[in-house]
């Protein structure tokens, strides 16, 4: 069987190239092609087997990187295409380095039967391996359907191409019931962007995060004006918790992660005081501050995440309780208790802001200090309380009158109430926020 020359110009090489720094990528296992059967037809095998993989930098960080090439043989996955994806995983993980994978695969190649299957497994295998050891970052630029739709779930990032990438199980003319034409699957990706907005966001994760767990992030110099700038119009943004993220981060900016899904939890990276550190803060959601289960599995990703490299986790707590809907019920108990052991669990700083009303066991699970938290802070506007305050004040006082309810929130749930009791180390004022925060944080600088 004749092999084809590789194509220099593929779509796959030149999104690899865009991606590293000029002049940076070597190319590993370019004459790679897939191995003879009698299945195959003549010419059909084409050089590197339909992705492309090597090793470069992004702003000087070494990465590994595949891109699987639709153009070959169908954009089909086989034998010696997933062994050149494995050994790259391979390299990666001994190098401590993240991978990127650049996604585009229409399904198993048929010719090459349980060879191809088998090798799909190693790549579940070694995926799973390099989980929470070295960054996964994997770019949708085509079809992920069938099985690479479940890689790609494995991988901590997950970003679609707006208008070229889609993620299914299976292919829409063979689900039952399928509703309009939008092939995506409900996968927590991390948004759906045009291509040069997707490179801003993956060049920005490799130069946030460490290479490994076996590293800390690099911490970046912060000018002494800014360490001790206050955040004026935070209080009125209390309910958009991408705005408050924004506001006490270093440069303005939140990587949020999983935008599109539950809504309810704002999750994402900031910087303060040059630190990479994770965020999950309470969102409204039509006008309501209710945690849902798609919240809770969201916030508890990003918690093992920072957990298993050893980022801090900053919480701002502002939430009515649990969202009431009977869809809600379904997932609700074990998403919450998984959001729950990921903070019990963390051994990394953790840090609670309650900035305004929270009620319910909604505190208990939200980063609270018998959560092991290590600093509660807590607005000198905010209060917790069981029930919400009007239903409180009838119960105790067995009227509601403004006089009851500001009676009972002084003795039982105001910031100060909570102080009194050891729930709360310190009661501060919203614009002290970021100051309160960058202090906690550098109580930990020995423990990188």
């Amino acid at each position: 069987m004749q092999i084809n020359p590789r194509d220099e110009k593929t779509i796959a090489r030149s999104k690899v190239v865009d991606l590293l720094d000029p002049g940076s990528f070597m190319e590993l296992g370019e004459h790679v092609s897939a191995r003879i059967t009698e299945f195959y037809q003549t010419d059909s095998a084409t050089e590197s087997d339909g992705v492309v993989t090597g090793y470069g930098t992004i702003d000087g960080n070494l990465v590994f990187i595949y891109a699987q090439d639709a153009d070959v043989m169908g954009g089909t996955f086989g034998e010696q295409h997933g062994r050149k994806i494995v050994h790259l995983y391979e390299q990666a993980i001994k190098a401590k380095a993240p991978v990127i994978g650049l996604i585009d695969c229409q399904g198993f190649r048929i010719e090459e039967g349980l060879d191809g299957l088998n090798q799909f497994a190693n790549l579940y295998s070694v995926k799973s391996y390099a989980s929470g050891f070295i960054p996964q970052i994997d770019v949708v630029i085509g079809q992920c359907g069938g099985g690479m739709s479940i890689a790609s779930e494995l991988a901590d990032f997950v970003f679609i191409e707006k208008d070229k990438g889609s993620i299914f199980v299976n292919p829409q003319s063979v689900v039952e019931n399928a509703i309009g034409d939008n092939p995506h699957i409900s996968a927590f990706d991390d948004g759906t962007y045009e291509w040069d907005d997707i490179q801003t966001r993956v060049r920005w994760l490799v130069d946030m995060l460490p290479s490994s767990s076996d590293f800390a992030p690099d911490i970046d110099a912060v000018a002494e004006e800014d360490l001790n700038r206050t955040c004026d119009g935070i209080r009125a943004m209390l309910g958009d918790g991408k705005a408050m993220l924004a506001e006490i981060s270093d440069d303005g900016y939140l990587m949020e992660t999983c935008p599109d899904f539950g809504q309810d939890m704002t999750t994402g990276f900031i910087r303060l005081c040059g630190q990479t550190v994770g965020a999950v803060c309470c969102s409204a959601v039509d006008g309501e501050k209710r945690i849902t289960s798609e919240g809770c599995a969201k916030a508890a990703n990003l918690v093992d995440f920072c957990d298993s490299f050893g980022l801090p986790v900053i919480t701002i707590t502002d939430t009515e309780g649990y969202q009431t809907t009977s869809e809600n019920e379904k997932y609700l108990p074990r998403a919450a208790a998984k959001l729950l052991r990921a903070f019990a669990d963390a051994e990394v700083p953790k840090i609670n802001i309650i900035a305004g009303s929270v009620v319910g066991s909604a505190y208990s699970l939200l980063n609270a200090k018998g959560l092991s938290a290590d600093y509660v802070f807590m607005w000198d506007s905010a209060d917790v309380s069981i029930v919400n305050l009007k239903q409180a004040t009838e119960v105790i006082f067995g009227e509601y009158t403004k006089e009851n309810e500001q009676d009972y929130r002084n003795k039982q749930s105001s910031a100060l109430a909570l102080a009194r009791h050891g729930f709360a180390d310190k009661v501060i004022a919203p614009e002290e926020t970021r100051k309160y925060l960058i202090g906690a944080l550098q109580t930990f600088i020995n423990s990188r």
